[in-house]
């Protein structure tokens, strides 16, 4: 199988119940499992499929598994993603390590346009 090369932020699209949401994703290396905001999930009405256990700077915390379909540069995925409110971040999908591994490989110039990003060459 073949990886796609993608940006460190792309258009996601989410899918489930035959409605479609689209949103800013970012790739986070440092994501085990890929995070959706819970309004997206609202809007698309999906249910919880159980439960995972995260972890991050802010601590230990329980969340909401719910299986949806993105669609990412073409490739479409079936993920058990969990939910997080992340109306106060910029990207309201944190792409993680479950379905970047076989499918992605991440390129920051593709997305990365700071004026700095000659002194990291």
């Amino acid at each position: 199988m073949r990886k796609i090369v993608v940006g460190l932020v792309e258009s996601v699209k989410i899918v489930a119940k035959n409605k479609e949401i689209k949103a800013l994703g970012k790739f986070d290396t440092g994501a085990e499992r890929t995070s959706i905001d819970k309004q997206i999930i609202s809007e698309l009405d999906v249910d919880s499929v159980g439960k995972t256990t995260t972890y991050s700077v802010h601590g230990k915390s329980i969340r909401p598994l719910v299986d949806v379909n993105l669609k990412i540069r073409g490739k479409k995925l079936n993920v058990k993603a969990n939910v997080s409110d992340r109306s106060r971040r910029k990207y309201k999908v944190l792409i993680g390590r479950d379905i970047m591994f076989s499918n992605f490989i991440i390129d920051i110039s593709k997305s990365h346009r700071s004026h700095k990003l000659g002194e990291l060459k």
